[in-house]
């Protein structure tokens, strides 16, 4: 909706996001079918132009000379070549994956078990975005509560709830200490 909405309308949405523990400034900007996020930078951290310090255009000594400039355009004609994204590689993540192949060679490793995805856990208290929106245009009046609205789907919940305790006693035993940070560990190589 809000991806359709944003294209529509021909805007962008501005956001801010956390990313491991660090506030940034974001556009979120509608693409074909996705919703880009483009990290941005904070006002603060822009600096005009008129707070650098360069050499003025045209001032002496400062303007390269003809055969510098031959120089330079053969230089960037040189280096030059058709765009091919493969011939960049994430350097450290090749030397961080260098480092285990070498301990896995030497014997030096241990099993590390990928750690299960829970499925999220359903509360009755969930938010019908599309209701919000309705009472922020009309100004904030509140609207009636969801469960007074469906009577019905009460009436599910214990289902779920037993299907859930069921389900439960299939998991596998709680991981070891070690076993989380060792998890913890490969998912941060």
């Amino acid at each position: 909706m809000l991806r359709d909405t944003l294209a529509k309308t021909g805007k962008i949405g501005i956001a801010k996001v956390v990313i491991q523990t660090k506030q940034h400034l974001a556009a979120l900007i509608p693409s074909g079918d996705a919703l880009v996020l483009n990290l941005m930078r904070w006002g603060d951290d822009v600096k005009s132009m008129d707070d650098l310090e360069l050499p003025k255009s045209g001032a002496k000594g400062m303007t390269p000379s003809a055969s510098e400039l031959k120089m330079a355009k053969m230089l960037v004609d040189d280096m030059s070549g058709k765009w091919d994204p493969t011939e960049y590689k994430d350097e450290f993540k090749a030397a961080v994956m260098g480092l285990v192949e070498k301990k896995v060679k030497a014997g030096k490793t241990e099993t590390v078990l990928e750690p299960q995805e829970e499925s999220p856990a359903y509360a009755d208290n969930v938010i019908d975005l599309t209701e919000l929106l309705q009472r922020s245009l009309k100004g904030g009046k509140k609207a009636a509560p969801a469960a007074k609205k469906a009577p019905a789907a009460k009436q599910s919940a214990p289902r779920k709830t037993a299907a859930k305790k069921t389900s439960a006693s299939k998991t596998p035993a709680k991981k070891t200490a070690a076993q989380k940070t060792a998890a913890k560990s490969r998912r941060a190589a």
